[in-house]
């Protein structure tokens, strides 16, 4: 075997050895992309996914649109820029504005969607105990006004029994 065989030889031992692990880094380096591609809605008006997860099913079209794999093509393009996730997601949000946003920034205005599902629970608490109280003091008052009423006498009890058996037997 000539040099110039060892060596290409080697160098494609090298090559078949080292192409698995550049696959992966690659696959890693895409799986990263998806993964911040969730945090963005999809904009396409198709759907209500996020780009990472945006995939219409049915029809003679089934998958991701093409504005979320443009999205994802944005997101590997700024990761490959070596920009952080945070930088990453913020120049998603300025190019496709708020409504990009798959759940509410947790500041500013975005933290009272975070904030009003407590209140509500506790507003509704609140309203809970307030109807039992009023219906328990409602349910005392009516046992008290039914014992001051006047007891039904035995004589008109007796005609409304005979009117009844003979409703009853017709």
């Amino acid at each position: 075997m000539t040099r110039a065989r060892r060596v290409l030889t080697i160098a494609l031992i090298l090559i078949v050895a080292g192409a698995p692990i550049a696959v992966v880094r690659v696959r890693a380096a895409l799986d990263h992309a998806h993964e911040l591609g969730k945090l963005v809605k999809c904009s396409c008006g198709g759907c209500e996914q996020s780009a990472g997860t945006c995939y219409h099913v049915g029809g003679a079209f089934s998958g991701p649109c093409d504005l979320a794999k443009t999205m994802i093509k944005e997101i590997q393009g700024h990761l490959d820029k070596g920009v952080s996730d945070d930088q990453v997601i913020k120049a998603m949000i300025a190019e496709y504005g708020p409504g990009a946003y798959v759940e509410p920034p947790k500041t500013g205005f975005g933290l009272v969607a975070w904030v009003m599902p407590s209140l509500y629970l506790f507003a509704g608490a609140v309203l809970v105990v307030f109807v039992i109280g009023r219906w328990r003091k409602r349910g005392v008052t009516a046992e008290a006004a039914a014992h001051d009423r006047a007891t039904i006498s035995p004589e008109l009890l007796e005609r409304a029994r005979a009117t009844a058996r003979k409703a009853t037997e017709e």
